[in-house]
């Protein structure tokens, strides 16, 4: 019985060191249903990128907006262009475009007349 107690306040114990799950982790990529755009927050070649991509050219221009650990929005207007493959999209650097809040979570919001196209998140530590 002893060593029952023992066994379980160390499992106890550990549980309680564990670090807590992040409440506001995003995936860094995500579609549309229908799968017509795509958006993501990757790195690429050690470079985080903020990409959409489109099946068609819906719209000419989009908002990208990114908002750090500290709650602080910032957001960039951008142009929609054809890729080699005949897809549509656009790429954006984070760091060349953006402020670098500190460590923790970003979250990324692509936007067009003011509907939200995609949502994708990261994290920096």
């Amino acid at each position: 019985m002893k060593r029952i107690a023992l066994l379980l306040a160390a499992v106890t114990g550990a549980l309680l060191l564990q670090p807590a799950a992040s409440a506001h982790h995003r995936p860094s990529s995500s579609c549309s249903e229908s799968g017509d755009v795509c958006v993501s927050a990757t790195k690429v070649d050690g470079v985080r990128k903020l990409q959409i991509g489109l099946a068609a050219k819906y719209f000419d221009r989009y908002q990208l907006c990114v908002t750090a650990p500290d709650k602080s929005v910032e957001c960039h207007r951008f142009a929609i262009g054809k890729r080699a493959n005949g897809s549509f999209g656009d790429s954006v650097r984070w760091g060349v475009w953006y402020e670098d809040g500190g460590p923790g979570a970003y979250t990324v919001r692509w936007k067009n007349a003011g509907n939200t196209l995609g949502t994708a998140g990261f994290h920096t530590y």
